[in-house]
C-alpha cells in the first residue's frame, strides 16, 4: 500500500501477506522492507522499542500494527533480507506490552481485548513458536469465566461474535490445538450456527471501537485505539474449513454459500465492498484472499477413507461411506439421460407425427374397409414428402 498516501506500516504488512497467501512474489519487497525498516521505533524504553504505530494512533507503538509486522516478516521469512526490520526486537516488544492476564491490549495498560491477543498469538506462533507468551494468551482465550459460550470483542458481557470467534478458533488451531478439542468443537458448532452466508460482514460488528482510560502524572486521560474492522464472512469461513465435520452436510452447505457469496461480490478491480465508506480498503481484501488461498490446501482423504484411484480421476470414499456401493457415491457425477418431452419431441419431429397418425388412420380403414389399398398408398405419400423435406432442412441447419 506504498502508492497509497499517507502508507501504514499495518497496510503494508497485510499486503506483503496477501502477496505470499496468493502464491505470487511481493510487489515491491524491498521498498516495502525499506519502509518498515525507517517506521520501527528506536527508544531506551522496551515498551517502546521495537514496536510499530498507525496512522491513527499518535505514533504510539501498538498491538494493531506490531502484530501484522512481526507476522509478516517470520512468514515470509525476510527477517535476514538486507534493510529488514529488526525482528528480535519487535518481538521483545510484543512481550513487554504482554497484560499480566495472559491477553494483550493496544499495549501495556490497555485492557486486553480478544482480536489483539489473537493478532499477537499468531504473530508469536510464527516468529517464536515456543515462546511462553503463547501459552499464556491460549490460557487467557480458553478462559470460561471471560467467554462462556463463544468469544466477543472483550472478556466478560460482551456479545458473542462471529468475527471474534472465528478469529480465537483459527488462532488455536495455529496453536497446535486440535478441532475435535472439547473446548472448541461446541465453539465450531456455534459458528455454523451464526454464520451470515449472504453477507460480508456482521451486523453491529463491522467496526470495532472502543476507549481507553490511560493513567498519567496529571490523573488520567482517554485514549482511543485505532478502529478494527471486520470482514465476519471470510473469516468465519476460513475458520469452518477447519471444522472437525467440515465434510457434512451441514457444515459443507454453510462453507459453499460463503464462498459462493465471497466470489460473487468481488469488485472488477479485484478487492471487495467497503461497508464502512467509500474509500478501498485492504481489510477487505485481506481476509477473502486468506480464505481463497486456504480453500486450496483443503485435505480431501482422512483417516479411515478409502482413495479409489480410476483412470481418469480419483474417488476419496469417506468412512460412513465404505459400505456404500460405487454406483450410489458417484451417481451425481453420471451424466444424466435427458428426459424426454413428447411435446417438444412432436413440435421437432412433426412430419413423422403426421406419417404415423396417416398410417393409423388409414391402417384402420383398410381394416374397415372404408378404403382399398390404392387409397391408403395415396394418403401417405403427402405426410412421406414432408419427411423427406423436414430430415433435408433439419441436416442442412446443422
Amino acid at each position: 500500500m506504498l502508492e497509497r498516501p499517507p502508507p501504514g506500516a499495518t497496510a503494508t504488512a497485510v499486503a506483503l501477506l496477501a502477496f505470499h497467501a496468493a502464491g505470487e512474489r511481493p510487489h515491491r519487497l524491498a521498498d516495502a522492507l525499506t519502509f518498515l525498516k525507517a517506521r520501527q521505533l528506536k527508544s531506551d524504553d522496551l515498551r517502546i522499542d521495537g514496536g510499530w504505530w498507525t496512522n491513527t494512533s499518535g505514533e504510539k507503538p501498538v498491538v494493531e500494527a506490531t502484530a501484522w509486522v512481526v507476522r509478516c516478516l517470520a512468514t515470509l521469512r525476510c527477517s535476514l533480507h538486507p534493510g529488514s526490520p529488526d525482528l528480535a526486537r519487535a518481538v521483545e516488544w510484543l512481550r513487554q506490552n504482554h497484560d499480566t492476564s495472559g491477553g494483550w491490549g493496544s499495549f501495556l495498560g490497555c485492557p486486553p481485548r480478544t482480536w489483539l491477543t489473537c493478532l499477537a498469538i499468531r504473530a508469536l506462533v510464527e516468529a517464536a513458536p515456543h515462546d511462553p507468551a503463547i501459552e499464556a494468551g491460549v490460557e487467557w482465550l480458553l478462559d470460561q469465566r471471560l467467554f462462556p459460550t463463544a468469544w466477543g470483542a472483550e472478556p466478560g458481557n460482551a456479545a458473542p461474535r462471529v468475527a471474534h470467534t472465528a478469529m480465537a478458533l483459527t488462532t488455536l488451531l495455529k496453536a497446535g490445538f486440535d478441532p475435535r478439542d472439547e473446548h472448541l468443537a461446541r465453539r465450531f458448532d456455534w459458528l455454523a450456527e451464526h454464520i451470515d452466508t449472504t453477507s460480508l460482514d456482521e451486523v453491529r460488528n463491522r467496526v470495532e471501537t472502543t476507549k481507553v482510560f490511560l493513567k498519567t502524572s496529571d490523573g488520567s486521560e482517554i485514549w482511543r485505539p485505532p478502529p478494527l474492522m471486520h470482514y465476519a464472512l471470510p473469516v468465519a469461513a476460513t475458520a469452518l474449513l477447519r471444522h472437525p465435520r467440515a465434510q457434512e452436510p451441514a457444515v459443507a452447505d454453510r462453507l459453499a454459500e460463503a464462498v459462493n457469496t465471497i466470489v460473487a461480490k468481488q469488485c472488477d478491480d479485484g478487492s471487495w465492498p467497503n461497508s464502512h465508506d467509500m474509500n478501498l480498503t485492504l481489510w477487505g481484501v485481506w481476509p477473502c484472499v486468506e480464505l481463497l488461498a486456504a480453500t486450496r490446501e483443503i485435505r480431501l482423504a482422512r483417516p479411515g477413507d478409502q482413495v479409489v484411484w480410476l483412470e481418469g480421476a480419483v474417488v476419496v470414499r469417506q468412512a460412513a461411506w465404505r459400505e456404500a456401493s460405487f454406483e450410489k457415491i458417484a451417481r451425481p457425477l453420471l451424466a444424466r439421460r435427458p428426459r424426454l418431452h413428447p411435446i417438444r419431441w412432436a413440435r421437432r419431429h412433426w412430419a413423422w407425427v403426421v406419417l404415423v397418425a396417416s398410417g393409423l388412420a388409414g391402417g384402420t380403414g383398410l381394416l374397415l374397409e372404408l378404403i382399398d389399398a390404392k387409397d391408403l398408398a395415396l394418403g401417405l405419400l403427402v405426410p412421406g414428402v414432408l419427411l423427406v423435406i423436414q430430415t433435408v432442412m433439419q441436416r442442412r441447419q446443422s
